[in-house]
């Protein structure tokens, strides 16, 4: 129960100062729990902003894997990652300030790497189901890597510009913009679907 405590401290006070101005203490106050308590758990913070990142990473990964084992089509399939990758940013905004505006703000380069590791697993499953897809002749002939990193970066610059700017469009209209700017790049006769 301390360990989800902390975590959701350490989210509110990394998204509120920053990765470097951020403190232990601060996260211990936040968490009311003893700096024991808290070291007990995580050994320093480049530990604990890899668990808050990776953790975040994970659940949206585990979500989609879980729901992709059902048999879908792949427009279905990729309206689902839409919405989850939209789920994770969107409601929990403080984990995505922290991704948006702290992943490559000088954390230790170990932690760095393993997040990039985490991300990159992520594009090359997008990358698999693109390829499934591009066989099956729903796609255009594309770089399958190339479209999952693609899409990536769609969806997260796009989810930073939404919360930058709320009252721009609502989320369902985000999310439909985001799928027909990748369905139509990417499928055959989307017209026809």
């Amino acid at each position: 129960m301390s360990k989800d405590k902390i975590i959701a401290a350490a989210i509110d006070v990394f998204s509120e100062y920053g990765y470097h101005r951020a403190s232990m203490d601060e996260i211990a106050l936040s968490a009311q729990v003893a700096k024991g308590t808290l070291y007990y758990h995580f050994p320093g913070k480049a530990q604990l902003f890899k668990t808050i990142v990776m953790d975040g990473f994970q659940v949206i990964s585990d979500r989609i894997r879980s729901e992709m084992e059902a048999c879908l089509a792949l427009e279905e399939q990729i309206q689902r990652i839409i919405r989850h990758n939209l789920d994770l940013f969107l409601e929990s905004r403080g984990f995505a300030r922290i991704v948006f505006n702290e992943l490559s703000n000088g954390i230790d380069s170990d932690v760095l790497d393993e997040l990039k590791g985490l991300k990159e697993g992520y594009i090359d499953f997008l990358a698999g189901l693109l390829e499934e897809g591009r066989k099956d002749g729903v796609l255009h002939p594309v770089n399958c890597q190339l479209a999952a990193a693609g899409i990536v970066g769609l969806l997260d610059s796009s989810c930073n510009y939404y919360i930058s700017h709320p009252d721009a469009f609502d989320r369902e209209g985000l999310e439909q913009f985001l799928y027909t700017m990748i369905t139509t790049g990417l499928f055959k006769n989307i017209d026809n679907r």
